[in-house]
């Protein structure tokens, strides 16, 4: 039993250090049913918001990390009721880019959610409804106008075919130290495009999104792993040098191809 039980912890390990692997990326795959958009009408992000501003919170470096071990129960209720909120919305009503900053917010939310109904946990891919721990992706999480969606659904069936912007994969959060910062207020129509801007700039000029090892440039695995949504590799570096400090740019000046990638899947969780 010791011998398997070491195997399977090095499996584990494997799995946490590697998934989801490159290849393994879910490639974008239209949900034909949202492409319908409206004239607009108003969403109520307060409840969302309210739940940032409680209990998410900025280190030094600027990272920002979730109290989950400080929410109450009556406040994990609010959170489950704030995400019913959002699947009563008529998505078919709104125009596009306030589906765009919708879609962000309710994914969001949702995974913030998943984690507290597993909460405690050291990284969202022990959340697992298998043997093996792959995430809670391809989990039916919501419910929006009568259809059942999973993350995956999401962000690969509704974010990245209907949108195809890339900023949206600094925006949409998987609760990991390695990923994109939460935005520690609902993202809004008004202001969507600054905060898409900000949240590609503020990843991107982050070691979490380069960094030298030596002279070896690593990056994000996000972009290896929706490196297509960037144009490749090529396209990587042209798009990080859009948003990339002075610092940054330095990093990047004269190269033309990435030498390494690394993602950290511990749960960005306020200590």
């Amino acid at each position: 039993m010791k011998t398997i039980k070491l195997a399977l912890t090095g499996f584990a390990a494997m799995m946490l250090a590697a998934a989801p692997a490159a290849d393994a990326a879910p490639k974008p795959q239209l949900i034909a049913r949202w492409q319908k958009s409206g004239a607009g009408q108003a969403v109520d992000y307060r409840g969302w918001g309210a739940f940032l501003k409680t209990y998410g919170g900025r280190l030094a470096s600027g990272r920002t990390v979730v109290a989950y071990g400080r929410v109450s129960a009556a406040d994990k209720a609010s959170l489950s009721a704030t995400v019913n909120a959002f699947e009563a919305v008529d998505v078919d009503r709104l125009s596009r880019v306030q589906q765009h900053a919708y879609w962000i917010n309710l994914y969001n939310a949702a995974t913030v959610e998943v984690v507290l109904g597993s909460y405690p946990t050291k990284s969202i891919l022990n959340i697992k409804d298998g043997l093996f721990p792959t995430g809670p992706w391809d989990r039916k999480v919501v419910t929006v106008k009568g259809m059942k969606l999973s993350l995956n659904e999401i962000e690969h069936g509704i974010l990245r075919p209907i949108f195809k912007d890339p900023r949206t994969h600094f925006a949409i959060n998987c609760a990991s130290v390695g990923c994109p910062n939460l935005v520690l207020h609902p993202y809004e129509a008004a202001s969507l495009d600054a905060d898409l801007d900000a949240a590609a700039r503020s990843y991107i000029n982050d070691p979490r999104g380069f960094r030298l090892t030596g002279t070896r440039l690593i990056a994000s695995q996000i972009f290896d792993w929706y490196g297509v949504d960037f144009g490749g590799p090529k396209g990587v570096l042209a798009f990080a040098r859009r948003f990339a400090d002075p610092q940054t740019g330095k990093l990047l000046a004269g190269r033309t191809t990435i030498d390494g990638y690394d993602y950290d899947w511990a749960i960005n969780e306020a200590r």
